[in-house]
């Protein structure tokens, strides 16, 4: 049945939909292996893209995330969403690795918030080192079933763990789970989490099952390949098949890729700029999130995400109150109704080696316009991803602007304060903080007058002021980049991007009245204006 006229069934059958509506939302989470923007619809990549009518359909029916990054190789990733943590605060930077049991996992985060919530993980762990079958049961799923290790030899002879034992299995392993997934989700009473972690279309490359994909020939390794993201697609399409529209109407629906596409698979990008490295090849995944709570339907969203946000989301969707998010993870939730902020003014992923080629280790850090890679040998690299997308152009064997040149002093900064403390930029009250981005060890005091010492106004007015919530900031040269407002404990409570204008307009209808502070970002210059609610 196709997903959009199930959603559309539910919405009208009223009578059978609206207690549902009232419950609390399921969630699941689909992660594809080895899976680039390259090589995925709706990313405008690729000259050779698979035929996926399912997953299109879901896509289309929510919002698209096209700044998503992910970690070069996939215990990182996992290990991210897991733990909501970058590799250098949960100790994953590279594979194999341990997710270790003192970080609070997603799945015991998610009991902690709401004990009504069941849970399971069904497909590759690849999050214990070295391969423990109880692993899973030990960060808090209710059930796991599925492949400890990174892969399997042939995808109809694998490791099969359950219950805490392995065994070869010689079923059709994307076919397994999905039938596993549909057994358990038709055993739950209570809201549900499932984590469904495919293998496909990870190597080994092979020709899936004929009924499972669509291209008319399979003689190339892109074409097997294709063909294995075909064949994710269809079991996808069984899994939400086997739903009832109610059930369908409310769960929340995340897909993503973990890593980039290795590079002999590549497409469009540079040579060896995919897996295993950090260029965009490599980090830059595709992901989508519809169904419930999803109110933004076939949009983009060009908001900075990191798969570290999928675990404070989830939390938020489930019913926690956090603070802007947890750890490194910031919520994105709100962008899931609408296109404002907070969003992430910058985008930060990490990679270790357990191989002796240094070059490949480092971290990549990028704003809305740019993006640095710095290796641990020391070598640097610098791209202006708005005009240059593939990174084809490093920007440092020239000479910077001055404009450049600040950014990239910037740039290094906040990546060393992320690997070594907690960011003072992120939205998330994190680390030793008091308030969102205040106070604590490393933030500047929670209070509105070290918000009012940072500038002086001298290019900004706002008008009316006093204001009945709605206003215009207007800078008189420089184009503004980013607004916050704080209270008067220093509290963030609202902010805003600005693209390419020298004024805007803000609406804090949702704010009572009384005295705030506006921090204004134009280019080298903040700026500090005190406003007042009526």
């Amino acid at each position: 049945m196709n997903i959009c006229y199930k959603i559309t069934l539910c919405i009208l059958t009223l009578c059978s939909c609206t207690t549902l509506f009232a419950q609390s939302p399921n969630v699941l989470l689909v992660i594809a292996d080895d899976l680039g923007v390259d090589a995925f619809n709706g990313y405008d990549l690729g000259s050779f893209n698979p035929i996926t009518p399912n997953l299109d359909s879901l896509r289309n029916s929510g919002v698209t995330f096209t700044n998503a990054w992910a970690s070069s190789v996939c215990t990182p990733t996992r290990a991210g969403i897991m733990s909501g943590k970058y590799g250098s605060k949960s100790g994953v930077k590279t594979t194999p690795g341990n997710l270790d049991t003192t970080h609070v996992s997603l799945l015991n985060a998610l009991k902690d918030s709401s004990s009504n919530y069941s849970s399971a993980v069904i497909g590759k762990w690849h999050i214990a080192m070295p391969a423990n079958p109880q692993h899973p049961v030990w960060h808090g799923a209710d059930h796991y079933m599925g492949v400890i290790e990174g892969s399997v030899s042939a995808y109809d002879n694998w490791n099969k763990t359950e219950n805490n034992s392995t065994a070869i299995c010689t079923e059709y392993v994307t076919s397994y789970f999905t039938d596993d997934a549909i057994s358990w989700i038709s055993n739950q009473n209570d809201p549900w989490f499932l984590w469904l972690a495919h293998i496909v279309p990870h190597t080994p490359l092979h020709v899936p099952p004929s009924h499972m994909y669509s291209q008319p020939t399979t003689n190339t390794p892109l074409k097997k390949y294709m063909a294995m993201i075909e064949s994710l697609d269809y079991e996808v399409g069984r899994l939400l098949d086997s739903m009832s529209p109610a059930e369908l109407s409310n769960t929340t629906i995340i897909f993503i890729g973990d890593n980039g596409t290795p590079h002999n698979l590549l497409q469009d990008y540079p040579s060896q700029h995919g897996k295993q490295t950090l260029y965009q090849g490599g980090i830059h995944v595709p992901m989508f999130v519809s169904g419930s709570g999803v109110s933004r339907t076939g949009e983009t969203e060009n908001a900075l995400i990191h798969v570290v946000d999928i675990y404070a989301t989830i939390l938020d969707l489930t019913g926690s109150d956090l603070p802007g998010g947890i750890y490194n993870s910031l919520s994105f939730k709100h962008l899931l109704s609408s296109s404002v902020l907070p969003k992430r003014q910058y985008n930060f992923t990490e990679l270790d080696s357990n191989q002796t080629n240094i070059n490949i280790q480092g971290h990549a850090i990028r704003n809305n316009e740019y993006k640095l890679i710095e290796y641990h040998n020391g070598v640097q690299e610098m791209y202006n991803l708005v005009t240059d997308p593939l990174e084809t152009t490093d920007l440092l064997p020239g000479t910077l602007s001055a404009q450049e040149q600040a950014i990239k002093t910037e740039l290094e900064n906040e990546a060393t304060q992320r690997i070594t403390a907690w960011s003072c930029k992120d939205d998330i009250q994190n680390g030793d903080e008091q308030g969102i981005d205040c106070g604590g060890t490393y933030c500047p005091p929670c209070s509105a007058s070290s918000i009012t010492q940072q500038s002086t106004v001298s290019n900004i007015s706002v008008s009316p002021n006093p204001t009945n919530h709605s206003f215009t900031i207007t800078s008189n040269g420089n184009e503004i980049e980013y607004i916050k407002v704080f209270n008067t404990l220093g509290e963030i409570v609202f902010t805003k991007e600005v693209v390419a204008s020298v004024s805007t307009t803000i609406d804090l209808s949702h704010l009572k009245a009384d005295i705030y502070y506006l921090q204004i970002n134009l280019p080298h210059q903040t700026e500090v204006v005190k406003i007042i609610i009526e």
